[in-house]
């Protein structure tokens, strides 16, 4: 929920509009930190931050704007909000931001092909055949790379789960919040963890929020692979004392518990892909690629169809990779396998594997089978 900011404490504060950010979108809770009190001019503009100076590059903030929909503005996807957070961390709470503050643009990737670099890209001259000594001929134009197709979002990377074989419960937990009557934190919230100096913890910290929800075992050997882990949300530090450290709830997949664990913060690189591979539901002629099993729905779910977030057994060894795509299917006695659809490697564990199902055809049940499209 984004809403403006406002206030008539000062007569100063009364010239100020600010862009309270909803990273979570129109759905977030109606939660955020305390606006900041130490404004100062810079410029022609009220802040609390010391902005650098505008690059001619630059984008200045206008009224109403937020690092949510600048995200979908300038990445094609407001849950990449973040990515603009990174690159002006001037701005030391995300949820306000000012008019007038300068702000980097960050730049979208630029994928080259085998085809060539895509158009617009300088490429050298070449020698004509038959052209005489010191003639260049035009070059010819290179065939435009094809566009990328981003296979998963942020609540996809994010807000899901996945196996640890050997989850040692961390000692870093959530040990309160700033907003007693609140039983859970959420977005924007201030809270406090059980561990600070003395333990390694600095300002600037960023962790991931996991709750470990139980054990996964193979559906058809029964084999224990581990521990499935819900990933909850990231926090990041902003104090640090001996024995207690004071974090802000960066962004909530949901509510956030006391005793919830913390882990070390990676980025995890969306994976994309120039188009998906045919899919014949009834050419079930196998394609040679590795086969696994799904071994797990996610979290209390009894089955999955297109979007949802799901587990294999396809680990490291198997030799799959993120943007891989797999072939869904299911097996019948005496007859041929029925396919069920197609999924996009999100993340390979050391003994499996999170996939996006991109394409059903009918539900996916546990223990069906997956096979590494060739």
């Amino acid at each position: 929920m984004r809403k403006s900011v406002t206030t008539g404490s000062t007569a100063v504060v009364g010239l100020l509009v600010l862009a309270l950010v909803g990273v979570n979108g129109p759905e977030a809770q109606d939660t955020a930190t305390r606006p900041p009190k130490n404004l100062k001019k810079v410029g022609d503009h009220w802040t609390p931050w010391d902005p650098p100076a505008a690059g001619p590059d630059a984008y200045i903030i206008q009224k109403g704007d937020t690092l949510w929909d600048l995200a979908q503005k300038w990445l094609g996807d407001p849950f990449l909000w973040p990515q603009v957070w990174d690159q002006n961390r001037y701005i030391q709470d995300s949820h306000w931001i000012y008019p007038g503050d300068p702000l980097v643009v960050p730049g979208k990737s630029v994928v080259i092909t085998e085809s060539g670099p895509p158009p617009g890209e300088e490429t050298p001259a070449e020698v004509a055949e038959g052209a005489g000594e010191g003639e260049i001929a035009e070059p010819a134009a290179a065939a435009p790379a094809p566009p990328m197709i981003l296979m998963a979002d942020a609540s996809d990377l994010y807000c899901s789960g996945y196996i640890d074989p050997d989850h040692q419960a961390t000692a870093l937990r959530v040990a309160g919040s700033e907003v007693v009557e609140r039983e859970h934190p959420a977005q924007g919230d201030v809270i406090y963890l059980n561990q600070g100096r003395n333990q390694g913890v600095a300002p600037g910290a960023e962790f991931t929020v996991v709750r470990p929800v139980g054990e996964v075992v193979h559906p058809a050997t029964e084999q224990d692979l581990g521990t499935y882990l819900r990933r909850l949300g990231k926090v990041r530090v902003m104090l640090a004392q001996e024995d207690t450290s004071t974090a802000v709830i960066e962004f909530a997949c949901e509510d956030i518990q006391f005793q919830d664990q913390l882990l070390p913060w990676h980025t995890i690189p969306a994976p994309r892909r120039a188009s998906m591979p045919p899919f014949d539901q009834y050419d079930v002629t196998p394609s040679g690629g590795p086969t696994g099993a799904v071994v797990s729905l996610g979290y209390e779910q009894m089955n999955a169809g297109t979007g949802h977030v799901i587990h294999t057994d396809l680990g490291l060894a198997s030799g799959v990779q993120p943007g891989d795509v797999l072939l869904v299917y299911r097996e019948r006695p005496n007859l041929p396998r029925t396919h069920i659809g197609q999924a996009v490697v999100l993340t390979v564990e050391s003994t499996s594997s999170t996939v996006k199902l991109a394409k059903s055809v009918r539900e996916t049940l546990l223990g069906d089978r997956v096979e590494l499209v060739r």
